[in-house]
């Protein structure tokens, strides 16, 4: 679970830096209203996450399960502008982390 909760860290922290500086510094199709709400949503959503797993709510699978469906469509968006290789990374690495985490809740 430690993990899981360093690398939602990560990626709250990565796609709220990239958003806020290197997003709004750019233009154009990086401060787009659909790709900025997108990367401030991943941003919170890991941190919620995160937040789940720290506190050892029993509704961290939950969480974890939609934390990597928006981290994986924050990933999609992202690689599809360009110029967001970090972000992309990140948000890859903790969809599937917390896929990971997600289905333990069926095991």
């Amino acid at each position: 679970m430690q993990s899981c909760i360093d690398i939602c860290n990560r990626c709250a922290q990565t796609c709220l830096q990239t958003a806020m500086n290197q997003c709004l510094e750019m233009g154009g199709r990086h401060v787009e209203p659909e790709h900025f709400r997108l990367m401030i949503c991943c941003a919170e959503m890991c941190q919620l996450s995160a937040n789940f797993m720290l506190s050892n709510s029993p509704f961290h699978t939950r969480t974890c399960e939609v934390c990597a469906e928006i981290c994986e469509a924050c990933a999609k968006d992202c690689a599809s502008i360009g110029d967001m290789d970090e972000c992309v990374s990140i948000c890859r690495k903790c969809a599937e982390s917390c896929k990971q985490m997600a289905s333990m809740a069926t095991h």
